[in-house]
């Protein structure tokens, strides 16, 4: 299983921030499967450009944080 996949899966249950997506992996599959914070947001990134996924605008989130849901192709 890769690492997209793996958060592809977690997204699916709930659309996500990177550093909540992150928080998840180590407590879930850390012990097993070691995957940096710096691992995840450049995987998250190769899946925006393949349109797996997008963004989620919300109002009241800080410009920086970025969340993300699951798109038809992801």
């Amino acid at each position: 299983m890769s690492l997209s996949h793996v958060l592809l899966t977690s997204l699916l249950e709930k659309p996500s921030t990177g550093i909540d997506l992150a928080k998840r992996f180590d407590k879930s599959m850390g012990f097993f499967w070691n995957a940096t914070h710096q691992q995840i947001y450049r995987e998250l990134a190769q899946m925006l450009s393949k349109q797996w996924i997008s963004t989620v605008v919300t109002q009241d989130s800080d410009a920086r944080k970025k969340t993300y849901q699951v798109e038809p192709q992801g």
